[in-house]
């Protein structure tokens, strides 16, 4: 029940672009800080038959995720930013179950005039199991470790091979 992790990607892309765009009018040593708002809506293909919810559970996941956060941007140290995604999830599976519940996600970008942008994101979500005709099942929790490391090796200011690592350190899908 998480984003696609290009979705991630692309959005830790920008705010670290939006980031050095602050930089490039900051004097040396002026910090600029701001905060930024926005939300978006999508759904996608899921497919988590083979985690608790077992067979059937393949189907439509959709999101309105609300971000809310804050950066500084540094002419000499960089650009580094906090932010909280409110995700309200629905997912619709074939065999007619469904799963309504919100995600929470706490993430930290930090970009260096190194070429470096490092990306760490926790994210914990409580739903509820929903049977075909609408009944309350159980709980659904979902919980996640993510890290995004983009070192720009060649200088390109361009993610080429080899130049990003993503990695997922923990998750978990747990129903009681």
């Amino acid at each position: 029940m998480t984003a696609s992790k290009p979705r991630t990607l692309v959005v830790a892309m920008a705010i670290a672009v939006l980031g050095l765009l602050a930089i490039a009018g900051v004097s040396q040593g002026a910090a600029v800080t701001g905060t930024f708002e926005f939300s978006e809506t999508f759904s996608t293909p899921v497919d988590l038959t083979d985690t608790c919810l077992g067979a059937g559970a393949s189907g439509t996941l959709t999101h309105t995720a609300t971000t809310v956060g804050r950066f500084t941007a540094n002419a000499v140290f960089g650009f580094e930013d906090h932010q909280t995604t409110t995700d309200d999830t629905r997912a619709e599976f074939v065999d007619g179950r469904s799963v309504v519940g919100t995600i929470v996600t706490q993430r930290t970008d930090n970009a260096t005039h190194r070429d470096q942008l490092i990306s760490t994101q926790a994210a914990y979500g409580k739903g509820t199991l929903y049977g075909s005709a609408g009944q309350p099942l159980g709980a659904v929790n979902i919980h996640e470790l993510f890290h995004l490391s983009f070192r720009d090796a060649n200088g390109n200011h361009q993610p080429d091979a080899g130049e990003v690592t993503a990695t997922v350190d923990r998750f978990g899908l747990t129903c009681s």
